[in-house]
């Protein structure tokens, strides 16, 4: 079991005073499998003058708040200490049109939860281009685990990370024709695939050890928060597959939240009245304790 130290700080500075902002925040972390928190805080500077605490259609929770003093600078700092538990790949062999067939008959609550995550959502649409990338790996017959971990692969060694080349609207269609982008990106595409096809993924937002555990070179994307894709494995649960970093996840990655693309799970998002111009910086350790 691993155990890790996070900070994850948010600062926003802003050329003109704001005078009234509204916030929306997928910082506290949710219940996840491996995933265990001995501790976790969320501060926010200025405070808040009003705060509801709920949680979303997803299971995440939620912080909705408004700080109504007037400032030039807000930061948002979630700190914690959590523990997570190694997972390998299910022991499960089956192909990929028999998930189909199981999800069109539901034989599980499980089943009906995942079926909600083969639809198109705002960030992730498909293309016949994006279609007949997925039937690449997903040919007759195949293995369902086997062909997961060829795209995740493919993703990794064929598309090129490249920080500040894509927006958080970039088309799935266009990361494809591009062949590069960020781990967001990177997530969307595999997630897309997934779907174009009929096979329940989700986008899953979280946070990644600095340093790869084995090798101690630097994983990629690691200086933020981190994205990656889950797919739904009948019998089985979710697996979660890092096409950043061509990893299957283990102990090295930690869940905060989950949704259909990053418009329903980004750590913070808002209105604001004034303000200017602004310059936002994140900065997100993951420290092995």
């Amino acid at each position: 079991m691993a155990r890790y130290r996070i900070l994850h700080e948010t600062e926003y500075q802003y050329s003109e005073p704001v005078l009234l902002s509204k916030h929306i925040a997928h910082l506290k972390p949710r219940v996840a499998p491996r995933n265990k928190w001995i501790s976790h805080e969320i501060s926010f500077f200025p405070e808040p003058a009003a705060m509801q605490v709920r949680t979303d259609i997803f299971g995440n929770p939620v912080n909705a708040f408004s700080v109504e003093s007037r400032h030039t600078e807000f930061r948002a700092v979630a700190e914690g200490e959590v523990s997570v538990e190694p997972v390998a790949l299910p022991d499960v062999k089956i192909s990929w049109e028999n998930v189909l067939m199981r999800l069109c008959s539901v034989q599980s609550a499980e089943d009906t939860d995942a079926v909600k995550y083969t639809f198109p959502s705002p960030l992730v649409a498909w293309d016949d281009g994006i279609k007949k990338f997925a039937t690449d790996f997903f040919t007759s017959g195949r293995d369902y685990l086997e062909a997961l971990i060829s795209m995740m692969t493919s993703i990794s060694s064929e598309f090129k990370y490249l920080p500040m080349s894509t927006r958080i609207g970039t088309p799935v269609s266009e990361i494809l024709r591009e062949r590069h982008g960020v781990c967001q990106d990177f997530a969307h595409l595999m997630t897309g695939a997934l779907r174009s096809i009929g096979l329940p993924a989700r986008y899953v937002s979280g946070y990644l050890r600095t340093h790869h555990a084995q090798t101690a070179e630097a994983n990629i994307g690691a200086d933020a928060t981190h994205a990656w894709a889950s797919a739904y494995v009948p019998g089985a649960g979710w697996v979660d597959f890092d096409p950043t970093n061509n990893l299957v996840v283990s102990d090295q990655h930690v869940t905060v939240a989950w949704g259909r693309d990053f418009g329903d799970v980004s750590p913070l998002k808002g209105v604001i009245v004034g303000g200017g111009t602004h310059h936002v910086a994140v900065h997100v350790k993951v420290i092995p304790v």
